[in-house]
């Protein structure tokens, strides 16, 4: 997998290969984005957007600022600017102030065709009575709170996002895919036991995605095997990232097929893990109790039918 990182730091790029490396193939792309005026998040996920409808692959940007609360936060999201102007020149700001706390807050943001994820960093320390030795104005001025100094090259941190962000890629994917046949949505109704408790409750079909396999190949492939039916993508709703995994959601159009429980839900299938196919009209879908944000996703899509 080859993802782009869009920076003009080459330091920041050589931190990022050392923990993303050789999970995925790391790209450093150099391209001006005017960035808009907010707070730190709100500019990270707009510069991540804009960038990602120029390149059009999956990327990641890395945007940081310096908070001060004794001066209101600032300087924020100008930190850069900042350092290149009045630098240490914060240490006279800071007379007299009783709170010298500050942090790093740091946003690495993915994105990619399916959205964008973000992952926040945010390293505490406080703001030194007198200058010190180091590369950059703020390492003269700052220090980190005990252990939170990760590791350094050259005074270049490597960043926890980072780490996050692996995990994420790591994750099971699964894609599920929502197929409405005139007026009725298509459902499982389990019934499971857990821990002594039997639980209630619908499901969305679908599956993991396996190597090589689009999301969406994946969402066409999983309602062929559990319900037996042939269907195809009409367009992409959504996803949920939950501990162990991420689930995309999909809008499907029935194609035909004699809709019946197949697959490893067939197989499985007990009274303590139990499936069972069921058409739901769309009048009734609150009455449900599904998991995560799968009504949410059926109700967008039933949306379109109820207003007929």
């Amino acid at each position: 997998m080859k993802i782009s990182f869009v920076t003009g730091n080459s330091e920041k790029v050589i931190a990022a290969k050392k923990i993303l490396e050789p999970f995925i193939e790391l790209e450093q792309v150099k391209l001006d984005i005017k960035e808009i005026q907010g707070d730190s998040l709100s500019v990270a996920i707009r510069k991540a957007i804009d960038t990602y409808e120029i390149l059009k692959k999956p990327l990641i940007i890395n945007d940081s600022s310096f908070v001060i609360p004794a001066l209101n936060g600032f300087p924020g999201v100008y930190a850069k600017y900042v350092e290149e102007t009045i630098g240490e020149n914060i240490l006279k700001l800071m007379e007299n102030k009783t709170d010298r706390s500050a942090y790093y807050l740091d946003y690495l943001v993915y994105i990619d065709e399916y959205g964008y994820e973000v992952f926040e960093t945010k390293l505490p320390g406080e703001i030194l009575k007198e200058e010190q030795v180091g590369k950059y104005p703020f390492d003269r001025i700052f220090t980190f709170s005990k252990n939170n100094k990760i590791s350094s090259n050259e005074n270049c941190y490597d960043n926890l996002g980072y780490i996050e962000f692996l995990k994420f890629l790591k994750k099971r994917r699964v894609a599920r895919g929502i197929t409405i046949i005139d007026n009725k949505v298509l459902l499982f109704h389990r019934n499971r036991l857990d821990n002594g408790k039997m639980l209630d409750y619908y499901a969305i079909p679908g599956g993991g995605v396996e190597s090589l396999e689009t999301k969406e190949e994946a969402c066409i492939r999983e309602l062929k095997e559990e319900t037996n039916i042939d269907a195809e993508i009409i367009n992409y709703l959504g996803k949920e990232t939950y501990e162990d995994g991420v689930c995309y959601y999909f809008e499907t159009k029935y194609l035909g097929g004699e809709i019946r429980l197949g697959g490893e839900e067939k197989e499985i299938n007990n009274p303590n893990n139990h499936y069972e196919i069921e058409m739901i009209d769309i009048d009734d879908i609150d009455k449900l109790y599904l998991y995560g944000i799968g009504l949410e996703m059926i109700k967008k899509v039933a949306s379109k039918y109820q207003n007929k």
